[in-house]
C-alpha cells in the first residue's frame, strides 16, 4: 500500500502534528518570548467577572496586592472603566531571585455594560484584593425586558 506514496518507508511520512507542535513551541519559547519576565516588561490585566440579576449588574475584579487608593473607577454612559497602578516591589539586594513572576505597573480595563444603571446608586467595595461593584439597573432598563407569549 505504501508503494503508491512517494516515500520509501512508513517512518519517512511527515508527522504534521509534530511539525505544528514544533512551530508553536518556537513561536512561544524562542526569542523574544523565552523568559518573558526577564526579556519584556509586560503590563498586567486584572480578571473580571460581570454578572446580572433582574435589578443589578455586578462587576468583580481581582486586584491582588493593591491598595484602594491606587484604583480609579469611572462610568461614562455605558462604559465602565477600571484603572490603576500596582506598585513595584523593590527587590532586596541581599536576596538571590530564581524567578520573578509577579507583575506590577499600570492597568486599564473598560467594559461596556449590558444595561443602563443608576449612576448615583453605584456601590464599590474593596476587600482582600477583590473589587466588587454593584450597579443598580435603572427603572427604564428594567422596563425594557418584556415577556413575549408564545402562541
Amino acid at each position: 500500500m505504501f508503494d503508491l506514496l512517494p516515500f520509501k518507508r512508513r517512518s519517512e511520512v511527515p508527522n504534521v502534528f509534530s511539525e505544528m507542535d514544533d512551530m508553536v513551541k518556537k513561536m512561544w519559547f524562542d526569542f523574544p518570548f523565552h523568559n518573558l519576565g526577564e526579556d519584556v516588561n509586560l503590563a498586567w490585566t486584572p480578571r473580571l467577572d460581570v454578572s446580572e440579576t433582574d435589578t443589578t449588574l455586578e462587576v468583580v475584579a481581582d486586584l491582588p496586592g493593591m491598595d484602594k487608593k491606587d484604583i480609579n473607577v469611572s462610568l461614562d454612559g455605558d462604559l465602565l472603566t477600571i484603572k490603576g497602578e500596582k506598585k513595584e516591589v523593590k527587590e532586596k539586594k541581599d536576596k538571590h531571585y530564581h524567578s520573578i513572576e509577579r507583575r506590577s505597573g499600570s492597568f486599564y480595563r473598560a467594559v461596556r455594560l449590558p444595561a443602563e444603571v443608576e449612576n448615583d446608586k453605584i456601590e464599590a467595595a474593596f476587600k482582600d484584593g477583590v473589587l466588587t461593584l454593584t450597579l443598580p439597573k435603572s427603572k427604564e432598563a428594567a422596563k425594557k425586558v418584556a415577556q413575549i407569549e408564545i402562541k
